[in-house]
């Protein structure tokens, strides 16, 4: 039961993150768009980080060193509980999350952890 309350969240998270994108599209038509940039480099980890991402198996190790610097840059920023939840959304929602401002960010986090958090009755 909760295997399947998992999966149906998950799919609610992408459904949300996957949207989110295109209500930013709509409020910035009106916006010039950037400049293209080229390939930015791995983000730079500190020692800690380097050492935790070791210790992760090689399958793990290999999907984040896949995600643009920005999306590992904000992953080091996250608490443990989150990492945790965002390890468990699909790379390109992991990206979207990265690349929200702030308070969207904030909303979209707000429905992941009522999603992912066992409710307590």
């Amino acid at each position: 039961m909760q295997k399947s309350l998992n999966t149906i969240s998950l799919i609610g998270i992408g459904a949300a993150l996957a949207l989110t994108p295109a209500m930013v599209l709509a409020q910035d038509e009106a916006a010039p768009p950037p400049a293209p940039e080229a390939a930015a480099p791995a983000a730079q980890m500190t020692p800690e980080q380097d050492t935790a991402m070791q210790a992760w198996p090689a399958e793990k190790q290999a999907a984040f060193k896949a995600w643009p610097a920005e999306t590992q840059a904000y992953f080091w920023s996250l608490s443990d509980d989150r990492q945790k939840m965002f390890w468990a959304l699909a790379d390109s929602d992991k990206v979207a999350l990265s690349q929200m401002a702030e308070p969207q960010r904030e909303s979209v986090w707000a429905q992941i952890e009522a999603r992912m958090m066992p409710s307590k009755t």
